[in-house]
């Protein structure tokens, strides 16, 4: 882990970093005026509800095949059949606004399937032997 220069670990580094470097970061502010500020929040809501409509898709197939644990497959609709659904999503906005709700939605899927949707390892030879 990388150090400062009195030795102390720098929180958040993984690699280690030449003498006499430091890790540093930069802070931005924005100020939108009132046309952009409805903008964004019309981008930050219309991506929030297509990762609220994943989750519930989720749901509703779990539901149906009566998932009762381990490895979870499920294809993530795509973005069009969603935002055709609803009058209210903002149309003019990207592909990468909601795409960035499916990426974190199939991240979330990858973490569940990593943690929990591996089978619990037996071993076989153990259960069979005679006691």
């Amino acid at each position: 882990m990388a150090a400062d220069k009195k030795g102390s670990p720098i929180k958040g580094t993984k690699k280690q970093l030449p003498d006499g470097w430091i890790t540093g970061a930069f802070r931005y502010a924005i100020f939108p005026t009132d046309e952009q500020k409805q903008r964004l929040e019309m981008a930050f809501g219309c991506e929030r509800k297509i990762y609220n409509e994943y989750v519930a898709g989720l749901v509703e197939h779990l539901t149906s095949i009566e998932f009762s644990g381990g490895f979870l497959t499920y294809k993530v609709p795509n973005y069009t059949t969603i935002t055709n659904r609803f009058d209210f999503l903002d149309k003019s906005n990207d592909a990468f606004v909601y795409n960035d709700a499916k990426i974190r939605f199939q991240a979330a899927i990858k973490k569940y399937n990593e943690t929990y949707g591996k089978r619990a390892r037996c071993n076989t030879r153990n259960l069979y032997r005679k006691r």
